[in-house]
């Protein structure tokens, strides 16, 4: 895949593509538009574009600016707080003949509990009246919809309301666009994931629920990256609804035993993992490597990765004798696969390494992660985003080690890989932040590592939204760090926003939710509130004993 910057690419047809099926609606519709600034010119009035192309958006803005010139475009930050003083402060002193208000839906989160942007939009209507031109908020269908229920007052302002539909692709239009891959999805902002949520579920609703056999295996990989969107969204109900139909799909289509079934397990199985529903995890995981030995051997590199992935789950739940059998099985089979340098083999070293470092082996992980490391670079060069993995995973072992001095130039190094590969906005790049940030903290540079921290959880906040559990990580580093500089007020709203997300995304038993528990209580400790930390504590200590066991490290 070539280098790429923060992605903006639409994974939409070209503009032209698009004007080709303009509908006899739209076209109406735009005529309207046109009569609409016209006639509004010089006066206020309010106006909502509903559009869900992005393209098709850009594209007739483009068109509108063309024909007039003053048209003001406002695009709006994430988290916006104060729309109509945004939009004020960018259009200064100039009276453009109109405002053009973009990207509103940066500011509402998936499945919130409140829309502070839409409460604050509601209640300045009238203030808007000042600005003397036409105002259009230009909106996907999903951000009209909460606008209509959360800022009621200000949609009745409303003058006019437009909508542009773009013809719908046909399947057969739809699989000649290639699958951009996930390190692009996965850098879309927030907003522009919703989007493509959107367009994946019209090309599903299309397919049918029986789609053609030619048809199928492109139906299959929309469900595994629609079901990646939604887990970025924390919406993992829905995600493993569309899993288990790309299951039962398989199943239909190909048999119990086929090795596309086994695919449909294994990511239907890396959900419930996720979701800290490991028994059931297990049993697919199981289950598809069965399939796979049966249909490959047991010599084969996708039984290895079968192997690899349970053996990650039985790592989790703290059966290391398992697991490390399982890692070193994987890694025969690559090596005798593909070689001793092959990158999948650099894989298998890193993850039976963690392992070694779980049971207090140090000196067994090091050469594995060094080796790792230089296999990665023989096969990708020295600035490939698969070798700042292997940076980052040796300065987690050299900090381990009490070498931070050796640790700190290969994270550095690492994080400027992710950010020349990706961009300064990938959520790869917040991970780099986030590690060189702890290492500071050690080193008690703590003004460094805040701002990399808050960096990182903007650039989580844009990228998933802001009830995502990774920002959920992000805000519990940033309270620690809130912690070690004594500012404990601070810190503890940002940890229970921790929990409240964690709780929300995985439910109340999670591990994750038992850590955000842990810190909140410590923090009660310091502020001398020990009733109200003894209960957390124990609620933490149940949720790792139920998880992980009795005599998990977690729980000891």
């Amino acid at each position: 895949m070539s280098r790429a910057r923060r992605v903006k690419k639409p994974l939409t047809p070209s503009p032209a593509a698009t004007l080709e099926r303009e509908s006899a609606k739209q076209t109406a519709e735009l005529a309207a538009f046109r009569r609409m600034l016209g006639v509004s010119k010089g006066c206020f009035s309010l106006s909502f574009a509903v559009c869900d192309d992005r393209t098709l958006r850009n594209d007739l803005i483009k068109r509108l600016r063309a024909e007039f010139p003053e048209i003001a475009v406002v695009e709006l930050a994430p988290q916006t707080p104060d729309v109509l003083r945004t939009v004020t402060d960018q259009r200064g002193e100039t009276h453009p003949s109109a405002v053009f208000v973009l990207d509103l839906e940066a500011s509402l989160p998936f499945a919130a509990d409140a829309y502070p942007t839409l409460r604050v939009l509601n209640s300045s209507r009238e203030a808007w009246e000042k600005l003397a031109c036409p105002v259009v908020f230009w909106l996907a269908g999903y951000a009209a919809a909460l606008l209509a229920t959360k800022a009621p007052d200000f949609w009745r302002y409303r003058s006019h309301q437009f909508e542009f539909v773009p013809e719908k692709k046909t399947p057969s239009e739809a699989i000649r666009e290639p699958f951009p891959g996930y390190a692009m999805v996965d850098a879309l902002p927030f907003e522009e994931k919703r989007f493509r949520i959107s367009e994946l579920e019209q090309r599903l609703a299309e397919a049918g629920e029986k789609p053609s056999a030619d048809l199928l295996p492109h139906v299959l990989q929309w469900i595994f990256e629609l079901a990646r969107l939604y887990r970025h969204a924390s919406r993992f109900d829905v995600a493993e609804t569309w899993l288990k139909r790309a299951v039962d799909l398989a199943e239909f289509a190909y048999g119990l035993n086929d090795s596309r079934t086994a695919v449909a397990l294994n990511n239907l199985a890396q959900l419930l993992q996720e979701t800290n529903r490991l028994a059931e995890a297990e049993l697919l995981m199981r289950r598809s490597l069965a399939i796979d030995e049966r249909n490959f051997g047991a010599e084969h590199s996708i039984v290895a990765r079968d192997f690899h992935n349970l053996a990650q789950l039985l790592e989790t739940t703290n059966r290391l004798a398992e697991a490390e059998p399982m890692m070193r099985h994987a890694l025969a089979i690559n090596e005798r696969s593909f070689g001793a340098d092959h990158p999948i083999v650099a894989s298998g070293l890193n993850n039976l390494a963690q392992l070694l470092l779980a049971t207090d082996r140090l000196s067994g992980a090091e050469p594995m992660i060094r080796r790792a490391l230089a296999i990665d670079e023989r096969s990708f060069g020295a600035d490939h985003p698969n070798v700042a993995i292997r940076l980052n995973n040796l300065a987690g072992f050299l900090q381990i080690t009490n070498r931070l001095s050796e640790a700190e130039p290969l994270m550095r190094r690492a994080l400027a890989i992710d950010e020349r590969s990706f961009g300064a906005d990938h959520p790869n790049v917040a991970i780099r932040l986030n590690n060189l940030a702890r290492l500071l903290r050690f080193t008690n540079r703590l003004a460094e590592a805040e701002a990399l921290i808050r960096r990182a959880l903007a650039i989580d906040e844009r990228s998933f939204g802001a009830d995502h559990p990774n920002v959920a990580k992000d805000l519990n580093n940033l309270a620690q760090l809130l912690q070690d500089t004594n500012r404990l007020a601070e810190a503890e709203p940002l940890m229970r926003r921790s929990l409240a997300i964690d709780e929300r995304s995985f439910g109340a038993w999670h591990p994750s939710v038992a850590s955000d528990l842990n810190n909140l209580a410590q923090l009660l400790q310091e502020t001398n509130r020990l009733a109200e930390a003894e209960p957390l504590m124990r609620r933490s200590l149940a949720i790792d004993e139920r998880s992980f066991g009795a005599w998990h490290p977690s729980v000891a």
